[in-house]
């Protein structure tokens, strides 16, 4: 079926009548509108889009297509903002689509709209850290003093990217800037509050650095309360560590390894260092703990550990963390690789038993706060496997020479394949999304 001829002086009229009529394939629908937009005719796209819209036959892609459309025709800037916001508002609001809608926004210099979606996501996903990077920039744009605050605050916890120092350092650019302002004013309560604020975001539980000297390389592994284990293999937990750096000899500037956690959970930690390979001068590293740092009950916790054998480990306690619910490791793009089974109601991690205090953890971290209803702690898996399947006829044929080379013999063996069905089926990926298959 397709779309009727229309041009701009009609095209709401012959639209209109033609969607509340018909219900044409939307693959009629994308080719006529790719051919009007191939054309210019800009007006006509709107006009068609707004009348299927209107009749119940919207798809995700119009919105998107429609706000550029209005763009080039120079449409109020408003207009074009309810048609991005629109586009959240079609199907479930996620955390994807609000950040998608506003970055739209912002390209149409609807600053003040995008920024409110940017936080409105933070609060689906309070631990990813692209609301708080993509609001900043705007936030001082628009000199909003509290989005300014919001977002600088939100970097320095939640953003760990190999650039983080650099980030970090435009985040508390941002709130030094505020807290001069404050100062100008002659707002020092204010300001007093804020610099609390900052120390507060500044400050991390516990950070963890090995250093060594010679050519080896020395691996680090923090064994945290509730059983996860962060590496460089597992550089993320549900328990908030986050490992920074893998360093490696002989270039001393190298020769670190370093672990952070802004927020920890209370407990035992044990601390993992490894010789892989090569040779550690002494055969020593040296381990530095540091516990609420930047804020006044600051400690510090320097250990030499001989590597007996390659191997050498400590443990320490930590009280008073900050985090009380496991971080969800979809959210940023990690799977969990924990798993906690029960046997006696008592959690155990792999084959190892734990101790009281992880199993106390488990047990909080496992558990609804609103009830007693066990709280999803893992996840089912799959891995599609694509092959090619031939369809139709096909004839294999084995010759074998007799000795004498007179005769030869043939063995034909045909096969005739049909695929007799196919359909579609979705799936979880590792991010939490669905994607769509086709199978038989």
């Amino acid at each position: 079926m397709q779309l009727p001829e229309a041009d701009a002086s009609n095209a709401k009229v012959v639209y209109s009548k033609f969607f509340e009529e018909k219900r044409p394939y939307p693959v009629r629908v994308r080719q006529a509108v790719m051919k009007l937009h191939r054309e210019k005719k800009y007006k006509v796209v709107s006009a068609c889009l707004q009348s299927a819209m209107i009749q119940g036959q919207a798809q995700p892609w119009m919105y998107e297509v429609l706000a550029l459309a209005m763009e080039i025709e120079g449409s109020a800037k408003e207009d074009i903002e309810r048609v991005v916001l629109s586009l959240s508002d079609f199907g479930s609001v996620n955390f994807e689509s609000l950040i998608y809608s506003a970055a739209y926004l912002k390209r149409f210099d609807r600053n003040s709209a995008s920024l409110r979606l940017y936080r409105q996501s933070s609060l689906l996903a309070p631990e990813r850290h692209e609301p708080y990077v993509l609001a900043l920039p705007l936030a001082e744009k628009l000199e909003n003093a509290e989005d300014v605050r919001w977002a600088a605050e939100g970097i320095l916890q939640h953003y760990w990217g190999d650039d983080y120092k650099s980030k970090h350092r435009l985040a508390e650019d941002a709130i030094f800037n505020q807290l001069r302002n404050l100062k100008r004013e002659g707002k020092e309560k204010e300001m007093n509050a804020l610099a609390t604020q900052l120390k507060q975001a500044r400050s991390r539980d516990v950070s963890i650095r090995v250093d060594w000297s010679g050519q080896g390389d020395i691996d680090l592994q923090v064994e945290e309360p509730p059983g996860s284990i962060c590496s460089f293999e597992t550089p993320l937990t549900y328990a908030g560590g986050i490992f920074l750096h893998d360093g490696t000899g002989p270039i001393q500037t190298e020769c670190y390894e370093s672990y952070v956690c802004p927020q920890a959970v209370s407990g035992t930690y044990r601390v993992r260092v490894k010789n892989s390979f090569g040779k550690v001068v002494g055969d020593r590293a040296v381990v530095t703990v540091i516990f609420r740092s930047g804020l006044s009950e600051e400690e510090k916790i320097v250990r030499t550990v001989v590597l007996e054998e390659g191997e050498g480990s400590f443990t320490f306690e930590f009280g008073n963390g900050r985090r009380t619910q496991p971080r969800d490791l979809s959210q940023v793009n990690q799977q969990k690789e924990w798993s906690m089974v029960k046997v006696e109601s008592k959690p155990v991690r792999g084959d190892r038993k734990i101790t009281q205090r992880q199993s106390e953890v488990l047990q909080q971290f496992s558990t609804d706060r609103l009830g007693d209803v066990p709280r999803r702690t893992g996840a089912v898996g799959y891995t599609p496997v694509i092959q090619t399947i031939p369809e139709g006829s096909s004839l294999n044929a084995q010759a074998v020479v007799s000795p004498d080379r007179r005769y030869v013999r043939l063995s034909m063996r045909p096969t005739f394949t049909t695929v007799t069905d196919v359909f579609t089926f979705s799936f979880l990926n590792a991010g939490g999304g669905t994607q769509a298959v086709g199978g038989n």
